[in-house]
């Protein structure tokens, strides 16, 4: 019927949106917003001091900057986590107010998250010379750049 047909769409169209709910902030994490959010900050780290030539000194501000910032999201991050994984697990189950407490959760989390990156990148560009920053920035660019042209050729290809 009519009614099936529009139940069945605005369905579709939610189990859509969860989809790419669950993959925006899967993105939001990897992404590194600000440049100093993600998974390995020891990776961040060894990147860094081989691009800006960091002074023993700086290498370890930054890495207690690092170390800190991951501690504090620790929870954020594990609760995103099952929070992506309630929302992938639901199949048919689909329940909307469920889904609307669920969401609004991540972009709590989500904002936390990105709040606390930009305050790190703010810390650790202070710890930086005015080269060092402005060659940070140069890289961050690239980064985006480069994941720009990614993104971009997905979308041509209609992924």
């Amino acid at each position: 019927t009519m009614m099936n047909k529009t139940l069945k769409k605005v369905l579709l169209g939610a189990g859509f949106t969860a989809a790419s709910l669950v993959a925006l902030t899967s993105a939001s994490w990897s992404m590194n917003h600000v440049g100093l959010m993600g998974p390995d900050p020891e990776r961040l780290l060894e990147h860094m001091a081989d691009h800006l030539d960091l002074t023993s000194e700086q290498r370890e501000k930054v890495a207690d900057l690092l170390q800190a910032t991951k501690e504090t999201t620790a929870a954020d991050r594990q609760r995103l986590k099952k929070l992506r994984m309630a929302l992938r697990d639901q199949g048919a189950d689909f329940d909307i107010v469920q889904t609307r407490e669920v969401a609004d959760e991540v972009g709590q989390i989500t904002a936390s998250l990105v709040f606390e990156a930009a305050r790190t990148h703010s810390s650790v560009q202070a710890v930086l010379t005015p080269e060092q920053r402005d060659e940070m920035l140069r890289m961050m660019d690239k980064r985006a750049e480069r994941r720009g042209k990614w993104h971009r050729s997905r979308d041509a290809d209609g992924l």
